[in-house]
């Protein structure tokens, strides 16, 4: 402004005035002479602008790596109050996971322990079908023995019986008293083919106690003419411990 430049002019009239004084006191002193002309004294002036220009120079770039620097600053602060909150929200999310990580590790734990328990049942159970297991296997095999050992007789049985011929069946329905023998082996093939008995009932036969049998019903069973086709096509496998 006007005022400033003026301000300026006076102070740099005052400050060559202050010089010149100077400059006489320092011939009292020294008896030398040293002499400030306006030229000189602007010289000066120039030099100082310069040097001063220098240094606000270095001064500006100075600062502005200082304002570089605190920028950086302020933006590292903003960063770190950033990951502050990002920090404060994974926390609390570590928090959650955890506590869910602490309630599935319990549920493990107890589903752990009852696997365990079913297992030790499931131990037992196949325990007790693998000792099941080897007493079937047992009565397998002793089945199969008493087969093994039963075939020759059923063999022997199979081949009597298809030796057996129509006119054999008819001379059986023909007699009036059969023998009890007789009877006792229609009684078993009545059984055998599930055919109903007659009432069970006792005679005395030769001074002994026999039962009467049920000869009438082999009878009428013989009277069929596919009597012996069913006898050679009975299903052996159909014989149990009740029928025997």
């Amino acid at each position: 402004s006007e005022d400033a430049k003026h301000a300026l002019m006076l102070h740099m009239g005052e400050v060559h005035n202050k010089v010149t004084g100077a400059c006489s006191e320092y011939f009292e002193k020294f008896r030398r002479r040293a002499y400030v002309t306006p030229k000189s004294y602007l010289s000066f002036i120039a030099g100082y602008k310069d040097l001063y220009g220098r240094k606000l120079s270095e001064v500006k770039v100075l600062a502005d790596k200082i304002n570089s620097g605190l920028h950086k600053l302020f933006e590292a602060k903003a960063d770190v109050n950033k990951m502050k909150g990002e920090l404060a929200i994974k926390n609390a999310d570590l928090a959650e996971a955890q506590k869910v990580s602490a309630n599935l590790l319990k549920e493990i734990s107890a589903g752990t322990a009852l696997a365990e328990k079913e297992k030790q049942k499931v131990l037992v159970i196949v325990e007790a079908v693998t000792k099941k297991a080897n007493e079937i296997d047992a009565v397998k095999q002793d089945a199969e023995k008493d087969l093994a050992e039963a075939q020759p007789a059923m063999d022997a049985a199979v081949a009597a019986l298809a030796s057996i011929t129509a006119k054999d069946i008819g001379g059986l329905k023909a007699l009036k008293k059969p023998p009890d023998i007789i009877k006792r082996i229609f009684d078993t093939v009545i059984l055998l083919r599930m055919f109903p008995l007659e009432k069970v009932g006792w005679i005395e036969n030769k001074g002994e106690m026999v039962l009467e049998g049920s000869y009438v019903i082999a009878v009428k069973m013989m009277s069929d003419s596919k009597f012996l086709d069913a006898l050679l096509n009975f299903h052996k496998e159909q014989i149990n411990d009740e029928t025997v």
